[in-house]
């Protein structure tokens, strides 16, 4: 009997020792599957090699394997230098819009509309003309997709000669100098761009008609900050811009010194920014040159009246113009993290929205025969961008 049980217990360790074994076995087997599996994914995100202490890529410290990074660098960390794009088309548009309406002023009271017709000589004393300008404008860009939106402000002044050289044929240059603010909305990403902007004009009056064409070049430096947990990370680097635009309008003289000018005006603009490495935080980025253009027609007209004040000739007028992106061709940025940690990526930039809409006043007063002062607020409507602008100026002509 005691041997029987000592076999039956003998038995029963057996099958217990049996259990314990299995179950160590497919533990066993599940630790070499995990890090197996382990293993291919770090090698795939490029982790540590035979024999090194591991690290973001294969052979960091170690043996061989490949260099490819775990992850996709975040879009947002261009926000800064795209919002640089929209700064260089939304600074270029206000000078190239200034600057012809400067030379498209007229009145009941301008030369172009006396009795002898837009192509009479005009008087000695208003041969020549020259303008001095300051200006503040601030836009915001909606937040869309990845891009966290912007805030822009940006100051600057204008100064500008010109001269008719022949009866009814008008020319003059100008020169802009700004600079300009950008905040990147709910990050902590800003940019400043000096920008230098050079335009000369030519416009022909005959009559009612008047015809106007202008040609731009900017140039200038864009500076970017970028701030992350480990510091602030910086860039410097080239923008440029060229641009063309004609305008077509008509002077149609109403009762009681009022007038309106129907416009039709094309324009064409065309940026470049420099490609750029940061410098200093944990994640500095590198990114590629960009190369974006836009034409737009826009229509609309000027609704304007003078009166006199103590022999001072006083005026008000108020536009409108219907605006049609006909054609955006924005540039992506392709941006790497220079640590290598992360993917590159391609990252589109900001486009308006193709139909839009403008509108502005101007009051000014000419306080003698030879000076005019104004001020002037025009504003830029789309469905994710807003602009507001105002100028003060002085027009001498002799």
């Amino acid at each position: 009997m005691r041997a029987h049980r000592k076999r039956a217990a003998d038995s029963g360790c057996d099958i217990r020792r049996a259990r314990i074994c299995v179950r160590a076995g497919v533990f066993a087997i599940a630790t070499l599957i995990l890090a197996a599996s382990s293993g291919q994914a770090l090698a795939q995100c490029g982790g540590g090699g035979g024999g090194g202490s591991g690290g973001p890529f294969v052979g960091v410290g170690g043996g061989g394997g490949n260099n490819t990074p775990c992850s996709t660098l975040s879009a947002s960390a261009s926000n800064a230098h795209r919002s640089s794009q929209a700064t260089l088309f939304d600074v270029g548009s206000q000078f190239l819009q200034r600057f012809d309406a400067v030379y498209s002023f007229r009145t009941a009271a301008s030369a172009a509309n006396n009795p002898q017709g837009g192509g009479a000589e005009p008087s000695a004393e208003q041969r020549y003309r020259t303008w001095f300008e300051g200006y503040g404008l601030r836009s915001h860009t909606d937040a869309r997709g990845d891009f966290t939106g912007d805030s822009r402000k940006t100051y600057g002044g204008v100064a500008g000669v010109g001269a008719t050289v022949a009866p009814g044929l008008n020319l003059g240059i100008s020169v802009d100098q700004s600079q300009s603010i950008i905040n990147v909305a709910g990050l902590a990403q800003r940019g400043r761009i000096d920008l230098t902007q050079v335009g000369a004009i030519a416009g022909y009056e005959n009559g009612p008609w008047n015809i106007n064409a202008t040609l731009v070049r900017g140039f200038g430096d864009i500076h970017s900050s970028r701030v992350d947990l480990g510091g602030a990370s910086t860039a410097s680097y080239h923008a440029a811009l060229w641009a063309a635009m004609a305008e077509l309008n008509y002077y149609w003289a109403l009762p009681d010194n009022t007038r309106f000018v129907p416009k039709l005006t094309f324009d064409w603009m065309r940026t470049r920014t420099d490609a750029f490495t940061e410098i200093g935080g944990t994640t500095p980025i590198a990114g590629s040159a960009v190369t974006a253009s836009r034409v737009r027609m826009l229509i609309g007209g000027e609704l304007g009246h003078s009166w006199l004040v103590d022999r001072r000739i006083m005026d008000v007028s108020v536009y409108g113009r219907f605006v049609d992106n006909l054609s955006q061709n924005i540039g992506a940025i392709q941006i790497t993290d220079t640590t290598g940690v992360n993917l590159p990526q391609f990252v589109n930039g900001i486009r308006e929205s193709n139909l839009g809409a403008d509108a502005g006043a101007t009051l000014s007063a000419k306080v003698t025969d030879l000076m005019r002062l104004y001020i002037v607020y025009d504003g830029r409507f789309r469905s994710n961008l807003t602009s507001h602008s105002g100028t003060v100026g002085a027009e001498f002509r002799w």
